[in-house]
């Protein structure tokens, strides 16, 4: 009796056994809320577990002085000894492949690749140390004769590697320099041809022409990996395993690049610095007689406008709170419901039970 009172306080009253009616209507809507509860509990249990993206742009403060350049390139249709990468930046510096002068740190490799895509013997190409001027074109005859006998065998070129170069606009372009362009067979034919004419002219006054077809020199390529800085979590970059190859004309490719510096917070905490890309393309062809050598260029710059990427997920007690709407919502519809069909079913029972009625 003491506690009389106090139960009254209670919200949950229960009836007798002997006073509570189930039904197979009521069995139905409390396996289909059941049902629907476990289904929904599963769900924020994986919403949880997923973390939520959020994404701000500020002004960049940042003061890094060297930007990481991630390439792997691979030119089928050129072979290593031909072709050149140089890197030059704002300020004027300039590297090449061996030299890379440019970079404050940097690992660049070349492998040779057969005409079927697979890697020839050992696979790396060491070029040989310069030993003539840079305005010379005399090169090593032994140096000529293994570039022409890798264009004789269709050799290709696989150059993989990164590099620092300073946070300036600058570009890094693969081309074919003009000692190793009058150093190929073709044009070293053509150069013979035109000197037959000129000496067959008998005029000593006509200056010898430069031979300038580079519609040989074919372009093409395939650009596994382009990234300027480390791999986040659904990071992308466009260039990711874009291809140009083309069997019928050649050209100079120009990949206008916008850097922006990129800080991700993953769900840990822990902050990481790299950097997105946009992208503009632009293709000129090269025609016979234009005194221009095909090339790749990549330049790039970097944005003043900083993006900040960050994984979160909820917490323990938000999860809890969900779960308890979750659950509680979907039985307070089923009871609803099941107050519905009683109803629904009591009305049906007691109008067939007058027309038995009248009809007896």
């Amino acid at each position: 009796m003491r506690w009389s009172k106090f139960n009254r306080l209670s919200a949950y009253a229960r009836a007798d056994s002997h006073l509570v009616q189930q039904t197979s209507y009521g069995a139905l809507v409390t396996l289909s809320g059941v049902c629907l509860a476990i289904l929904l509990f599963f769900s924020e249990v994986g919403r949880y577990r997923s973390a939520s993206r959020v994404t701000t742009m500020g002004v960049d403060v940042s003061r890094g002085e060297h930007l990481r350049i991630t390439v792997n390139i691979t030119l089928p249709a050129l072979p290593c000894a031909a072709i050149s990468l140089d890197a030059v930046d704002i300020s004027g510096s300039h590297g090449d492949d061996n030299s890379l002068s440019v970079a404050h740190n940097g690992e660049l490799h070349k492998i040779r690749i057969n005409a079927d895509g697979s890697r020839k013997g050992l696979g790396e190409y060491i070029a040989p140390k310069q030993q003539w001027g840079p305005f010379t074109l005399r090169r090593p005859q032994e140096e000529n004769a293994a570039m022409n006998a890798a264009l004789d065998k269709h050799e290709g070129c696989n150059i993989h590697g990164w590099l620092e170069v300073q946070r300036v606009a600058g570009n890094f372009h693969l081309s074919v320099h003009a000692d190793h362009y009058f150093a190929m067979r073709s044009t070293q034919e053509e150069l013979g041809r035109l000197l037959k004419e000129q000496m067959a002219s008998h005029d000593a006054q006509r200056a010898l022409q430069v031979p300038t077809d580079a519609t040989t020199i074919n372009m093409s390529h395939i650009i596994h990996k382009m990234a300027f800085g480390p791999r986040y979590p659904g990071q992308i970059n466009p260039l990711d395993e874009y291809r140009r190859i083309s069997d019928v004309d050649t050209g100079t490719f120009k990949y206008f690049i916008k850097v922006v510096p990129t800080y991700y917070q993953g769900w840990t905490g822990k902050m990481l610095h790299s950097n997105q890309y946009s992208l503009t393309e632009y293709y000129s062809p090269v025609h016979k007689g234009e005194v221009q050598l095909p090339a790749i260029y990549f330049l790039y710059d970097l944005s003043p406008i900083m993006v900040t990427v960050k994984d979160a997920r909820g917490g323990l007690a938000h999860l809890l709170v969900r779960i308890c709407a979750v659950v509680g919502g979907v039985f307070a519809i089923t009871g609803m419901c099941d107050r519905w069909l009683h109803w629904l079913m009591t009305s049906v029972n007691s109008q067939h039970d007058k027309f038995s009625y009248a009809a007896s």
